[in-house]
C-alpha cells in the first residue's frame, strides 16, 4: 500500500469543476475470451471483467477493508472533503461504501468495464465508463481525494498516469494507491527481502515483459511520483500471509482471503498473458500447479505483500 502522497501547493489556475456525465448507453464492442474469462476489446487490459473477476474483486475489497481496521482509506480525509475519484472503480462497491461515510462529497468512478453496481446509487455517486489512460471528465485542479487500487495489469503508462493525477488534484489534494504485489517472501528471512521464485513466477514475468504490462508496480510507485510533482510521499505495507502458516487470528483471515485468490482466481489474469504469447491452456495446466507446491517445498512461511 501506498497511501498518502501530498500534492505540492501551488496557485490555482482558475480551472472550473466539470462534472462528469453518465455513463454512454452505446453498445459494448465484442470481448476478448481467453481461458474462459472474458477481456476488454482492446487487448490491452489484461485483466478481465467478467463475473469471476468480479468475485475475486469483491474478496479483494474485503481484504483491503481487513488491513484497514475496517476502514475505506489509508489516509484521514477531511470531512468537508468535496470531490472524490476512484480510479478503477470495477464494481463500484468501494464509492458506493465510501458515500455512506461522506455523502457530502461528490464521488465518480471510473472504469474500463460498465460492471458497476447500478441498482441503488446514491446520490452522490456517479460512474462513467472510459479508459483511465485517457483524458478524465474533469477539470484541473478539481479532486481533493484521488483513490486507485489494483490498476496492475491495465496501465502500460504509469509516469503519465501519476503526471495526470498530479493536475486533477487540488493544491494540497491527496491520492492513495494500493497493489498487491506478485512476489512471494519467506517469513524466516529478511523482510521484505528474501523472495522466493518459483518456475511459475519466472514464466508469468517473462511472458508480462513480452506484454508489455506491469503487474508489480509498486517498486517504481516513488520515483514516478516524484517526477510527477508530489510531495510528502508515504509508504505503508502489509503482509498477506499464504498456505497455512500463521497463528496470528488477524493475520488468519487475511491469509484465508489471500489464498482464495490464489485458488479459486488463479487463472483470472493469466488468459490475455499466455494467448497473446501463443501459450496454450493445457501448457499453463501444466505448470500452475508448481506454484504453490514449488512455494511449500521452499519456505514454511510464505507470504505477499499489499
Amino acid at each position: 500500500m501506498s497511501p498518502r502522497h501530498r500534492k505540492k501547493s501551488s496557485a490555482p489556475k482558475g480551472g472550473s469543476q466539470a462534472a462528469a456525465g453518465p455513463s454512454s448507453a452505446e453498445e459494448e464492442p465484442p470481448y476478448i475470451e481467453a481461458f474462459g474469462h472474458k477481456y476488454h476489446h482492446s487487448g490491452r487490459i489484461f485483466t478481465p471483467f467478467d463475473e469471476k473477476e468480479q468475485q475475486r474483486m469483491e474478496i479483494q475489497h474485503r481484504l483491503f477493508r481487513h488491513c484497514l481496521n475496517g476502514a475505506l482509506t489509508a489516509t484521514r480525509i477531511p470531512l468537508n472533503t468535496e470531490r472524490i475519484l476512484d480510479l478503477g472503480t470495477g464494481t463500484g462497491v468501494w464509492p458506493l461504501e465510501m458515500a455512506v461515510r461522506y455523502p457530502q462529497a461528490q464521488i465518480l468512478g471510473i472504469d474500463v468495464s460498465r460492471i458497476q453496481k447500478t441498482q441503488v446509487v446514491p446520490p452522490n455517486v456517479q460512474f462513467t465508463i472510459g479508459n483511465i489512460e485517457d483524458p478524465w471528465p474533469v477539470a484541473d485542479e478539481s479532486i481533493d481525494f484521488l483513490h486507485a487500487r489494483s490498476l496492475a495489469g491495465g496501465v502500460t503508462d504509469w509516469s503519465s498516469l501519476f503526471k495526470q493525477a498530479y493536475d486533477k488534484l487540488k493544491p494540497g489534494g491527496i491520492l492513495e494507491w494500493t497493489e498487491i504485489a506478485i512476489q512471494v517472501f519467506d517469513f524466516d528471512g529478511n523482510f521484505g527481502d528474501d523472495e522466493i521464485v518459483p518456475q511459475f513466477i519466472t514464466v508469468w514475468r517473462d511472458l508480462c515483459q513480452r506484454n508489455n504490462i506491469e503487474f508489480t508496480p509498486s517498486p517504481h510507485g516513488p520515483v514516478w511520483l516524484v517526477d510527477a510533482g508530489f510531495e510528502n510521499i508515504a509508504q505503508r505495507t502489509e503482509i498477506l500471509p499464504m498456505t497455512d502458516w500463521t497463528s496470528d487470528e488477524k493475520l488468519k483471515v487475511r491469509q484465508a482471503l489471500i489464498n482464495l485468490v490464489t485458488t479459486e482466481h488463479f487463472d483470472n489474469h493469466c488468459g490475455l498473458l499466455f494467448t497473446n504469447c501463443g501459450l496454450t491452456r493445457e501448457y499453463y495446466e501444466e505448470i500452475a500447479p508448481t506454484f504453490l507446491t514449488e512455494i511449500r517445498a521452499r519456505c514454511r512461511k510464505p507470504y505477499t505483500l499489499a
